[in-house]
């Protein structure tokens, strides 16, 4: 979020303060949390900042630091409760996406390196297991197949708590029951043991996996509101700030199916910055695109002031600016991959046909500088017609450098793979654009 953004980056908290986050979880009184991905898009020592602030352990089963070999955090946790006035042992074991290491790779190649997920689960749950506790819950940022994979290949585990991938699901697979609690805090995901004590040791007789939605009879918990006021104030002070002016309403709403404002905007100030960086480089004078996704499709700008809360709207990830070099085979191949957006049609059908594929808007990129058309009446991989840049067929071998953003440029996504990079940043996507609005004064992002 922009308030954690703030925080991190644009009045920085300092070592010994607590980030908003970590002040509501405390209230919370969290037990344990397993550590994801975008911990790790402020850097590894805003991470430690925010874990010494934690009146609760953050654990991570499947991260290494780079020159010692050993485990960065502790791999789990064991809780000891109660239940009925007899002990229980709970052990909490962690796995974060090894992605991570492609995903913020400037910001933490040489410092840590991370394990496949399935490795590090079969080398700790046994020792959970061997420390005798009585019920294994896994933590996992990870979606179902990856919860899969893991109960495929280690025993012992009696329920999974999922996350990343923003489903919302309560089920069991193989039995052991998965929550998944959507995103933006609007579900809880609950998972209840019915358990009987038998001579001293605990057995699962029944579990039953559930999610508690989030709505708007939900109230505010006060504490928490007046826990983060002052960064929340300054947070809305700061969104509130106008960069500059746009001359024509920038909307979202058909951004799955068009070149809109929001894409023109993203990628005509990511090819500004790059233009210019590239100057007196050997990169300066060979072609240049720029990619970007609609992350929102209710995004809505009117014409006239533009503030930094609607560059926040409009890019909603602290993503930071990459450059990829890329041939014309693995250029249209990208584009092949954003096109599954749309379900094959048949045009000789008479009946109704669903256009929009189940399909993330974030991963519908859509390529400036280039001219294409994407022909639905083709099955998958082959929707990519008249693809040409400046009126000439684009060949295989042709190479061209995209703006693009640390997700993509690692892998995310699937349009790229091994992605030779030639450009790592820091900065964030959304400070270029918010630069690039305050460098032109008024835009007028229209698609031509």
């Amino acid at each position: 979020s922009v308030l954690a953004e703030r925080e991190a980056r644009i009045d920085p908290i300092k070592m010994g303060d607590t980030p908003s986050i970590i002040k509501a979880m405390n209230i919370m009184d969290y037990d344990v949390v397993g550590i994801g991905n975008h911990e790790f898009n402020f850097g590894l020592e805003y991470l430690d900042l925010a874990i010494a602030s934690a009146d609760f352990p953050m654990i991570s089963a499947n991260l290494y630091n780079e020159e010692t070999q050993e485990l960065r955090y502790d791999p789990y946790v064991i809780l000891e409760r109660e239940v009925d006035g007899i002990p229980i042992k709970i052990g909490v074991i962690a796995f974060l996406p090894p992605e991570i290491m492609m995903w913020d790779r400037v910001l933490l190649e040489g410092k840590v390196y991370a394990e496949p997920i399935v490795d590090a689960a079969a080398k700790y749950v046994p020792k959970l297991r061997e420390e005798g506790v009585d019920l294994v819950i896994v933590s996992l940022h990870q979606g179902s197949s990856d919860a899969e994979a893991i109960l495929e290949n280690v025993e012992g585990i009696d329920a999974i708590i999922m996350g990343h991938s923003h489903g919302k699901i309560a089920d069991k697979i193989d039995g052991v029951p998965v929550t998944m609690a959507g995103s933006w805090g609007n579900s809880l995901g609950l998972i209840h043991f019915h358990l009987l004590n038998i001579d001293g040791e605990w057995e699962v007789f029944s579990s039953c996996p559930q999610l508690w939605h989030v709505d708007e009879k939900v109230e505010a918990a006060p504490e928490i509101v007046e826990a983060v006021k002052e960064q929340h104030e300054a947070t809305i002070d700061y969104v509130m700030a106008p960069v500059g002016t746009t001359a024509v309403p920038i909307k979202g709403y058909f951004s799955r199916v068009i070149d809109n404002e929001v894409t023109q905007l993203v990628n005509e100030a990511q090819l500004w910055y790059v233009k210019e960086y590239f100057k007196g480089t050997e990169y300066e004078s060979m072609p240049l695109l720029s990619a970007a996704a609609p992350f929102r499709t209710n995004t809505s700008v009117d014409a006239g002031d533009v503030r930094i809360m609607n560059a926040a709207d409009i890019y909603i990830y602290s993503n930071t600016l990459h450059v990829v070099k890329v041939n014309g085979l693995e250029l249209k191949g990208w584009l092949e991959k954003s096109a599954e957006n749309f379900n094959q049609i048949d045009p000789n059908s008479t009946e109704e046909q669903n256009l929009l594929a189940r399909f993330s808007s974030y991963n519908f990129d859509v390529i400036e500088g280039i001219d294409y058309q994407i022909d639905v009446r083709n099955p998958v991989g082959q929707r990519i017609v008249n693809l040409t840049y400046e009126g000439e067929e684009i060949e295989d071998d042709m190479e061209f450098l995209v703006v693009t953003n640390n997700y993509r440029a690692g892998g995310g996504g699937y349009h790229l793979v091994d992605a030779d990079i030639v450009l790592s940043s820091t900065v964030e996507n959304r400070s270029v654009i918010i630069d690039y609005i305050i460098e032109k004064g008024t835009i007028n992002p229209t698609p031509s």
